[in-house]
């Protein structure tokens, strides 16, 4: 979980991120509850079912408006005060979930002083805003979209910290996948394969999603949910997967040949790859343009003659999202901060030969980067 230190230090940066100031704001965007609060509902439970929440925040409070039936979560977040009206009390039947949250929310903000309030307009339910605008006839409303986004791109300790988890259980599942993947499974088995390692890795049930795709689905899809195809020896396999922790994520890939040795142009594509990655590593550095790092992987695969089959961006940054800021694209407009999580990830798609992607994840440092996913990088199983 995100500390209450941490929450409290984010919330702290975005009143002073204010160009002018407020008397309160009112966020509800799933991702920042969790960012601001660690608010995080489970996806695995039926109590989640339709349940969102409010952050009413004010310069010395933080208050979260939910309802009673997601109190395990609730009562995990780091805030001032929780709002929590009954909802569904397993006797009568429930009115309206939304209608309850939004009714305490306007209760909660009729307390609340003042004419200039920020809000996520994107998120925020237009009854609140309504009744804002009903009770303050002089309000002005802040849009603080534009102001959190940029706060987000540097992680905190926190933050790292679940991602390094994710990235742990990750790299448990590409090397379970790598060592246990045969001819005859199919592509649903390697999902469960790969499911069930992180979760054994973390020891707690969570999402895993991304790219399972085998055979000719690696060059003509280049990735792809599983499905029920029947893997055969010598098809690539490519992985490419993210494990939530919390709602923070790292992503992984890499693609091996199963059950066979690549053949010679697949080993080339292998090597021309994982020189790509190494350009654009020699370009990962607080204050340089994303599109240099783009530009490192892309020049290198056209030194190799390999441009046209590189039909991607060359890695993204990570977080609560995927993909987030940075992007690692030819007219991207972002640069490098200290603190971002990002992944390269080069890969290249020849129909008749194949399609593989390999992947590393990293945080830009004072110093350079560090590396954060250490799993192998290699298009051939291990003997057996």
């Amino acid at each position: 979980m995100l500390s209450s230190a941490g929450c409290s230090t984010r919330r702290s940066r975005l009143w002073k991120a204010l160009p002018e100031p407020c008397d309160a704001l009112i966020l509800a965007d799933p991702q920042h509850l969790i960012y601001f609060a660690n608010y995080v509902q489970s996806p695995f439970v039926f109590r989640s079912a339709d349940a969102g929440a409010l952050l009413v925040l004010e310069p010395e409070k933080s208050t979260l408006v939910t309802d009673s039936m997601v109190q395990p979560f609730s009562e995990r977040a780091t805030v001032d005060e929780v709002v929590a009206p009954v909802w569904y009390n397993g006797k009568t039947s429930a009115p309206h979930r939304q209608g309850i949250r939004v009714g305490a929310a306007i209760d909660v903000l009729s307390r609340v002083p003042g004419t200039r309030i920020g809000i996520e307009p994107t998120s925020v339910p237009v009854a609140v805003v309504e009744a804002l605008r009903a009770a303050r006839p002089n309000l002005t409303l802040i849009d603080l979209d534009p102001i959190i986004r940029p706060l987000k791109r540097a992680k905190d300790p926190d933050e790292v910290a679940l991602i390094k988890r994710s990235i742990q259980a990750g790299e448990a599942a590409q090397a379970a996948a790598l060592a246990g993947v045969e001819p005859g499974m199919t592509e649903l088995d390697v999902f469960l394969l790969v499911q069930n390692a992180a979760m054994k890795c973390l020891d707690e049930q969570v999402i895993v999603y991304g790219d399972f795709a085998t055979g000719p689905r690696c060059a003509t899809e280049k990735g792809g949910p599983p499905i029920s195809r029947t893997i055969e020896r010598g098809d690539l396999c490519l992985l490419d997967f993210s494990v939530v922790v919390h709602g923070y994520r790292g992503d992984f890939t890499n693609s091996f040949v199963v059950g066979a040795e690549p053949t010679a142009r697949q080993r080339e594509m292998f090597e021309a790859c994982l020189s790509a990655i190494e350009a654009g590593e020699g370009q990962l550095r607080a204050g340089t343009p994303a599109r240099a790092v783009d530009a490192a992987v892309r020049g290198r695969l056209a030194s190799r003659g390999l441009a046209e089959s590189f039909t991607s961006h060359s890695g993204h940054g990570l977080g609560l999202g995927h993909p987030e800021p940075p992007y690692f694209v030819p007219e991207s407009t972002d640069t490098l901060v200290v603190g971002d999580v990002v992944a390269l990830e080069p890969g290249l798609y020849i129909e008749g030969v194949g399609g593989m992607r390999f992947e590393r994840n990293y945080l830009i440092t004072a110093e350079g980067f560090e590396t954060l996913s250490v799993h192998d990088l290699t298009i051939t199983q291990p003997r057996r």
